[in-house]
C-alpha cells in the first residue's frame, strides 16, 4: 500500500510550523522562524535539510498546503513547495471548504489560523467549543454545536504584552513566567509576575465566562499555540491542549478542497 505524504505549513507571525503527514498520522513537525527577510531559496534549503534529516526525499511528498497570516512569506513558501514537490500547492484561505460555516461579517478578513483551529476542533469533537490560540496574539473563538463559527476576540499574546511593557519602562526587569503565592507582590519581580501572567489569565477566564453566558450549553474548551502549556498551568478552565490543531486543520482543508 502506497503511503500518501502531505506537507502542511502554518506560517505564523513568530514561527512557521511544518508538519509531515503519513496517511492519517502526523509523523513529524518542525518549527522555524518566520523571517520576512529570508528568500525562497533560503527556506528551500531549510526544508530540504529537514526532510533529509527525517530520511525522506521530496519525491515522496504527494501533496502540500499552506496557511499564512504573514502575506510577505506566503509567496516564498509557495515557491519552495512548487520547486521541491511534484504537486500543486494549496493556499488555504477562509473561503475554502473547511467543514464549518463562518458567521463573520467579512469571512475574508478572518485570520486563517482562527478558522483552521476552529474547523479542526469541531471536526474532532462535533460539539460546541471555545477554541483558544495562545501565540503572538491570543484568540478566543466560539463554534456552535452545529458547526457555525460565531466569532470571538483577539488580544495581545502574553509575551507580546509583556515585551511592550518592558520596552516602554526601561528599569523594569524581565521575568520568568511563574506565579508566586497570593496576589500581593512584595518585590518588583513578584509584582510583575502577578500583574502580567496572573492578570492575563484572569482576563482570559473572564472572557470565557462572558462567552458562556451568551451561548447555550456548556462548551468544551480546547487550546493550542506555543504558549498554551504556560496558560494551562495557571488556568483551571482549559480542558485540553492540542499543540498541532492548526496542522490538523490544514490537513482537513486539503482533503476537503481536492
Amino acid at each position: 500500500m502506497v503511503t500518501v505524504m502531505l506537507i502542511a505549513i502554518d506560517i505564523g507571525n513568530t514561527n512557521t510550523v511544518i508538519g509531515l503527514f503519513k496517511d492519517e498520522k502526523l509523523a513529524s513537525t518542525w518549527r522555524v522562524g518566520s523571517d520576512e527577510h529570508r528568500t525562497a531559496d533560503e527556506y528551500r534549503f531549510v526544508l530540504e535539510a529537514l526532510l533529509k534529516d527525517a530520511v525522506l526525499c521530496p519525491e515522496q511528498v504527494r501533496g502540500a498546503c499552506i496557511a499564512s497570516v504573514v502575506p510577505q512569506l506566503t509567496d516564498a513558501w509557495q515557491q519552495v513547495c512548487n520547486r521541491c514537490f511534484n504537486t500543486q500547492t494549496l493556499i488555504v484561505e477562509p473561503d475554502a471548504q473547511l467543514g464549518i460555516t463562518l458567521r463573520y461579517d467579512n469571512p475574508l478578513e478572518l485570520g486563517i489560523d482562527r478558522a483552521l483551529a476552529a474547523a479542526a476542533a469541531y471536526h474532532r469533537f462535533k460539539t460546541n467549543l471555545i477554541v483558544l490560540d495562545f501565540g503572538t496574539a491570543t484568540t478566543i473563538d466560539y463554534v456552535s454545536s452545529d458547526g457555525i463559527f460565531m466569532g470571538g476576540a483577539i488580544m495581545p499574546g502574553i509575551k507580546t504584552a509583556a515585551e511592550s511593557l518592558f520596552e516602554k519602562t526601561k528599569k523594569l526587569p524581565r521575568i520568568d513566567y511563574d506565579l508566586p503565592e497570593g496576589v500581593l507582590g512584595t518585590n518588583t519581580i513578584a509584582c510583575l509576575q502577578i500583574g502580567i501572567l496572573g492578570g492575563y489569565c484572569l482576563m482570559v477566564e473572564a472572557m470565557i465566562t462572558r462567552i458562556k453566558e451568551q451561548v447555550q450549553g456548556t462548551p468544551r474548551i480546547i487550546a493550542t499555540g506555543g504558549l498554551a502549556p504556560l496558560a494551562q498551568r495557571h488556568m483551571d478552565v482549559i480542558g485540553e491542549i492540542d499543540e498541532h490543531l492548526l496542522l490538523q486543520g490544514l490537513k482537513l482543508a486539503y482533503e476537503l478542497n481536492q
